[in-house]
C-alpha cells in the first residue's frame, strides 16, 4: 500500500466549508481511481486542514495525482489557493482492526493521528520495533481501528505513523503509549520526538 498526507496550514477553520465540496466530489474521483482503498480529511487541533490517501501502491497513487491536484484547484481554489505540505511512502507496517470488532459502520468518523520522526537513523529497526513493541499494544487498545507507517519518498530520514481510533480519549491514550516506548526503546533509531498532526475526521471514505 501507500499513503499520501497533504497538510494545509492555518486551514482547519475551513472544515464545515471544505467537507460538502469534498465529500461530494472528490470522493466518488477517488473511488473511481484504480487502487484506490481509503479516504480521510480532518482538521487537526491546531488549526491544519489534512487530507489523506489509500492506495494499492505508488504507481496507482501517482496515476490519480493530477485528477486530485485538477479538482481542488478547480473547486476549492478560493479556499486552498496555495499548495499543501506533502508527505508520501510505500506502508512498510499495517494493522488493522478485525473486521468483527468493529463498531459502527465502516464509515463511521474517526481520530486520526499522525506522528512525523524527522532525523530517523535506522528505518527498518524502527519498523522492527514497531513490529514487536506497538502494533501488539495497538491491537489491545479500545477503540483502535488502524495503523499505517511509512517512510517518507521526500526525505530518507522521515518516518510517519498514521493511527486511527473511535475516539479522541482512546487515541490520545495509545499515543502517549506509543511515545513511551519510543522514549524508552527507540531513542537510538529516532532520537527527536515528532511532530504531531491529530483531529477527528470530516470526510471517510474507503474503497
Amino acid at each position: 500500500m501507500y499513503v499520501m498526507v497533504r497538510k494545509y496550514p492555518a486551514k482547519g477553520g475551513l472544515a464545515d466549508r471544505l467537507a460538502p465540496p469534498v465529500r461530494d466530489g472528490l470522493v466518488p474521483i477517488l473511488k473511481r481511481a484504480a487502487g484506490f482503498k481509503g479516504y480521510c480529511a480532518f482538521a487537526s487541533e491546531d488549526g491544519t486542514a489534512v487530507g489523506m490517501n489509500i492506495f494499492a501502491d505508488k504507481a496507482a497513487a501517482d496515476a490519480a495525482k493530477d485528477p486530485i491536484r485538477e479538482w481542488v484547484a478547480s473547486t476549492l481554489g478560493d479556499l486552498l489557493p496555495d499548495p499543501p505540505e506533502a508527505v508520501s511512502g510505500q506502508v512498510l507496517l499495517h494493522a488493522l482492526v478485525h473486521e468483527q470488532e468493529q463498531r459502527g459502520g465502516p464509515e463511521q468518523a474517526l481520530y486520526v493521528v499522525i506522528r512525523q520522526y524527522d532525523g530517523v537513523q535506522a528505518i527498518e529497526r524502527m519498523m522492527a520495533l514497531g513490529q514487536e513493541q506497538v502494533v501488539p499494544l495497538l491491537r489491545q487498545a479500545p477503540g483502535f481501528r488502524g495503523l499505517y507507517a511509512f517512510g517518507s519518498d521526500q526525505d530518507r530520514d522521515r518516518v510517519v505513523s498514521v493511527t486511527m481510533f473511535e475516539s479522541r480519549e482512546q487515541a490520545m491514550r495509545a499515543h502517549e503509549q506509543v511515545l513511551a516506548i519510543m522514549r524508552e526503546k527507540g531513542r537510538e533509531v529516532a532520537p527527536n520526538p515528532p511532530q504531531v498532526t491529530a483531529g477527528r475526521t470530516f470526510v471517510l471514505a474507503t474503497a
